[in-house]
């Protein structure tokens, strides 16, 4: 290659750099507008979940009170168009811990989930519709999480609220209806099959989440 090629050649290059690198800069820094830094939060221990169901006779309620595990849940808004929020985190429920205030009825509902081999029930956060609004008032939105229990693991459609108490920790609270079916599951009986758990029941988590700065 003559002495001329190689300059029309760094020539080239040098305008090639000179055009480009800013669209190339400027996408990068769209990308990181749009990624926001992950809000982070500790779960605390006076978390709580609970089971609503009911028999033909009655209605009953199984209690876990406390939560000793040291988990966190990040919330990262992904996209500043759609709002869409993604979720990280997951708790490591002891289902062993359920208590139906009757040791018959907490027995059968340990027995139902198979706790010998499925001693944990997991809850993971994948996403809210959007980003919450930390105000005084109740914030209620939607969103999903993956629940694997007694061996099944399923997405569900989660209803929210959030809402900041005080000391300006984070309360989070989720509900849905649920059916045994859902997790391949029989309801369970007592007293000889008299006494029979309908399918449907519905469950209750109320979490205290502390902002980690």
């Amino acid at each position: 290659m003559n002495t001329s090629n190689k300059i029309f050649n760094l020539l080239l290059t040098l305008f090639f750099l000179l055009v480009m690198a800013p669209g190339i800069a400027d996408d990068r820094d769209k990308e990181k507008n749009n990624k926001k830094e992950a809000v982070k939060w500790a779960v605390q221990k006076t978390s709580t979940l609970r089971i609503n169901g009911s028999t033909n006779i009655n209605e009953f309620g199984c209690d876990i009170k406390g939560y000793y595990q040291a988990d966190t849940i990040a919330c990262i808004e992904e996209n500043g168009v759609s709002k869409t929020v993604t979720l990280k985190g997951a708790l490591a429920i002891d289902v062993a811990r359920f208590d139906c205030y009757n040791k018959i009825m907490t027995t059968d509902l340990q027995k139902t989930l198979r706790v010998k081999e499925h001693p944990k029930m997991i809850i993971r956060f994948l996403s809210l519709d959007r980003n919450p609004v930390m105000g005084n008032n109740k914030d209620f939105m939607k969103g999903w999480v993956e629940i694997e229990l007694a061996g099944t693991t399923r997405k569900f459609e989660i209803c929210y609220s959030f809402a900041k108490t005080n000391s300006s920790l984070i309360t989070l609270n989720g509900s849905r209806s649920f059916s045994f079916a859902d997790f391949a599951l029989v309801p369970p009986k007592k007293l000889g099959g008299l006494v029979k758990v309908k399918d449907h029941f519905d469950v209750e988590f109320k979490l205290l989440l502390d902002p980690i700065k």
